[in-house]
Parts: structure tokens; C-alpha cells; sequence
């Protein structure tokens, strides 16, 4: 299904979301040679580990990542070393770009958004996505972890908007709550854009592929985006689920994919269930990485 496409529209919100000056950040530089050293064959995930340990607040983000439920290291670890070994370079690239991220926007702890909530909640979207990539029967155009990274990166354009617009933004925030709108249709009605255009442009900054960039983009809609595209219905059907159970609406959680999008995604009743029951057991966990 093509996306349909609406130039005036697109062209309004690009003219505004530039008239802002957004800090938009660079790749962090610690992800920038974890990536060199995965291309290098003489590196591996030992010396990635050693890499991250001469970081000492990265690596303990690090180390409580790996150490959260969603991992299932067999015994707690405490050196950066072993938990990038056990954990592998495919897991290893996520989980270091989480930590990194989460510690280059930790300063803004004080401002009275709920970091740690913005956080658990990706980081919930993104184990979720990666499970339903893992058990779809159809091509998705991306791999479970490229998927996984879309998750944890879906929501990354609201720090880079609190950050950048300050008590603007947290007046947006105020608004959503007080009429109860869901928060990108807050940002839009205030600022004429949303943070899923700001985290695409992340992406496309950070050079991530054109179809990660996508799934940010269209993680709210709109429905044609949605529906043309498995990876963008993955994560964007995740984060609906990952809302709902967190409501404590599980009925709704569970018949969150209808049928349409289970046969575009190559699932089926069974697996959505199964992926409900997963992710309850990971919020009752206590092993959340904050």
C-alpha cells in the first residue's frame, strides 16, 4: 500500500521544525568507535568491554542493562568485560547506544519530565519489538536488532525537544496531561511538528538506514505508513501494546494486532498472546534498567 503523501503539509512542518534551533545531537563518540571496532575483524567484544569501561557512568548504564531481566545473563556480572562477551556484538551494539543516550540526556533529570519512565518504556517497546521480529514469518527489511534499536530509539525526539525548548516544551507536556491528548498530538497542535519528525531527523544525523529512520517517523501514523510497511506496524503496534499493559488494560493490549496486521506481519493469535505474557513478566520484573 503506497503512503500517501501530502507535499503543503510536509513542507509546513519542515519550515517549522527548522525555524526551531534543535540541539540535535551527534552520534555519541563512544558509539562512534564501538562501530569501527565491530567492522574491524581484529576486535571483539572484550576489548568493546574495556572500551566502555574507561567510561566509569556509562559503564555502570552499561552494566545495568545487562544485568536487567530482559538479558538473562546466568549470574549478575560487575565487569563491562564479561557482560559485552556473554552478551555478544549483535546485542553489544544496542545496549551500548542505550546507555550512551541515556547518559548524554541524564543532566535533564531535574526539569521535572520522568526520564526514567522515558526510558523503561522504550526500552520495553524495543525488547518487545525484537521478539515479534524474531518470531514473524515474514521479511521485515530489517534485522531483529535493527529493530530492537528502533524501539529504543522511537521516543529519543522528546528529550531532544525538552532539551532544546526547555519550559516550552514542558508546557506542551503540561498540556497533554491536562487534556489528556496523546503527547505527539500535543506537540503538534503547540510547535507544528512532533517528536517523531525530530527523531528521524536523529536518525538520519547519526546515519542510521533511511528505513530505521522510517519506523521513527511513522511510529504514530499515519495509518498508510503504517499499514505499508511490516517493520513501521512492528514497532508501532509494540509501543501500543507496551501502553496498554502498562495501563493495566490487558484486553486491549491483547487485540492490539488485528487481523490484517497479523498477516502482514506473519503472526499469528497464539504469538501475540504469547509476546502480552513476555512482556507482563518483564514489568513485573525488577531488573529495569533506569
Amino acid at each position: 500500500m503506497p503512503v500517501e503523501k501530502h507535499p503543503d503539509a510536509e513542507s509546513s512542518r519542515a519550515k517549522k521544525l527548522a525555524s526551531k534551533s534543535l540541539n540535535i545531537p551527534t552520534l555519541p563518540v563512544v558509539v562512534q568507535k564501538m562501530r569501527a571496532m565491530i567492522a574491524d575483524p581484529k576486535s571483539g567484544a572484550a576489548e568493546i568491554g574495556r572500551l566502555v569501561a574507561q567510561d566509569p557512568p556509562l559503564a555502570a548504564k552499561v552494566l545495568k542493562i545487562a544485568n536487567s531481566a530482559f538479558y538473562g545473563l546466568p549470574q549478575r556480572t560487575v565487569s563491562t568485560e564479561q557482560a559485552c562477551t556473554i552478551l555478544g556484538l549483535r546485542v553489544l551494539r544496542n545496549v551500548i547506544t542505550q546507555a550512551a543516550v541515556m547518559t548524554r540526556y541524564e543532566h535533564l533529570g531535574d526539569t521535572g519530565f520522568d526520564l526514567d519512565a522515558l526510558w523503561r518504556h522504550s526500552q520495553l517497546v524495543a525488547q518487545l519489538s525484537h521478539h515479534l521480529a524474531r518470531v514473524a514469518r515474514v521479511p521485515l527489511g530489517l534485522t531483529p536488532e535493527e529493530i530492537q534499536a528502533c524501539g529504543l530509539l522511537h521516543d529519543l525526539g522528546k528529550v531532544v525537544l525538552l532539551e532544546s525548548l526547555g519550559q516550552e516544551y514542558l508546557g506542551v507536556l503540561d498540556l497533554a496531561q491536562k487534556q489528556s491528548l496523546p503527547m505527539h498530538v500535543a506537540e503538534k497542535r503547540v510547535l507544528g511538528f512532533d517528536h517523531t519528525d525530530v527523531g528521524a531527523l536523529v536518525a538520519v544525523q547519526w546515519g542510521l538506514p533511511s528505513s530505521v529512520a522510517a519506523v521513527i517517523q511513522y511510529h504514530h501514523g499515519p495509518r498508510a505508513a503504517v499499514a505499508g510497511n511490516p517493520a513501521v506496524a512492528l514497532v508501532a503496534n509494540a509501543n501500543l501494546v507496551v501502553h496498554r499493559v502498562d495501563a493495566g488494560n490487558l484486553v486491549a493490549a491483547a487485540g492490539t494486532l488485528d487481523v490484517d496486521t497479523q498477516r502482514l506481519l506473519g503472526l499469528d493469535a497464539a504469538a501475540v498472546t504469547g509476546a502480552v505474557e513476555l512482556l507482563q513478566g518483564w514489568i513485573s520484573g525488577a531488573g529495569m534498567a533506569a
